[in-house]
């Protein structure tokens, strides 16, 4: 009986592990960043999510994205009894370390089901224009 139980479970484990990742990178919010000389630009993959769902913050050098969502499926006879009943809800967030950010300037669109943040680099707006003599 011994014998049906294997003694190196390092291939299990790692087969396991495999498994969890990729369902997490599944659930993932899949996130582009896309640095310009004046600006960041954040696009979020939020399929499914209402715009009344999303949170975005900027505080302390820290962007933050997070969503929620909670979907309810109903199916009734016709006396009313429920015959089945399901609630999902998934949660999604995002942390990024961006600096030098004007945060008084960000814009946030949702569109499509993809988020795309623009935010304004804050040393571009006030650096002065630098003359360069010519010797």
């Amino acid at each position: 009986m011994a014998n049906l139980i294997p003694r190196d479970l390092a291939g299990g484990e790692e087969l396991l592990g495999k498994l969890m990742n990729s369902f997490w990178q599944e659930r993932q919010m899949n996130t582009d960043i896309k640095e310009y000389e004046d600006k960041y630009l954040v696009q979020a993959d939020l399929p499914g999510i209402k715009k009344e769902n999303i949170r975005v913050s900027y505080v302390n050098n820290t962007l933050t994205i997070s969503a929620a969502q909670t979907e309810t499926t109903k199916t009734e006879d016709d006396f009313g009894h429920y015959l089945r009943k399901e609630r999902s809800s998934s949660a999604y967030q995002r942390t990024f370390t961006i600096t030098d950010i004007d945060d008084e300037s960000i814009k946030a669109v949702f569109e499509d089901g993809v988020l795309t943040l623009t935010l304004p680099k804050a040393s571009y707006k006030d650096a002065p224009a630098k003359n360069i003599p010519i010797e």
